[in-house]
């Protein structure tokens, strides 16, 4: 059963990261403090300058919308396969500031098929190397089966290779 959220005072959260500091584990200052000792270690990292909290601190919003407007919103963003409507709002704001709009997940299915077609291709000419040195044998009809698919898969790679990549989604290539 997760515990009620602890907010600390400034005093104490200062004392945390001082004692982590000196050497006292996560653990123990979790269970002294009554916070988690992944708390513990974020407040270790922002009092030493660290951590997503400083470099980029989120900010709670408000704001007005009509009981009707919620429910479009929320059926739309559950079909769009959010995991809640903070999630989905947070990928309309960037949207709206120009980022792309995509799932996570559609990025790394994108990624998967485009490396799957490199795989095809690489094993495409491995065959097609093996054949025109006499190394391996093919029927006419096995041959062109072969070309059309190694064409087919260099032809998506290099389609797939030209579409660009914000940079969030480039480590998952």
């Amino acid at each position: 059963m997760p515990r009620p959220a602890k907010n600390l005072k400034l005093e104490e959260r200062i004392e945390v990261a001082r004692r982590f500091a000196a050497g006292e584990s996560a653990k123990e200052l979790a269970a002294v403090f009554g916070i988690s000792p992944r708390h513990v270690n974020r407040l270790a990292k922002e009092e030493a300058g660290e951590g997503i909290e400083v470099r980029d601190p989120s900010e709670t919003v408000a704001f007005r919308a009509s009981r009707s407007e919620l429910n479009a919103f929320d059926a739309e963003w559950r079909e769009r396969g959010y995991a809640n409507r903070s999630q989905a709002l947070n990928a309309v704001l960037r949207g709206r500031c120009g980022f792309l709009d995509v799932p996570r997940d559609l990025v790394a299915e994108f990624c998967a098929a485009w490396r799957q077609a490199k795989d095809v291709s690489d094993a495409g000419l491995v065959l097609a190397k093996a054949v025109h040195r006499g190394r391996l044998e093919v029927s006419k009809a096995d041959r062109t089966v072969l070309i059309e698919l190694l064409d087919l898969a260099q032809s998506m790679s290099r389609e797939m290779g030209r579409i660009e990549l914000p940079p969030e989604f480039r480590t998952l290539t």
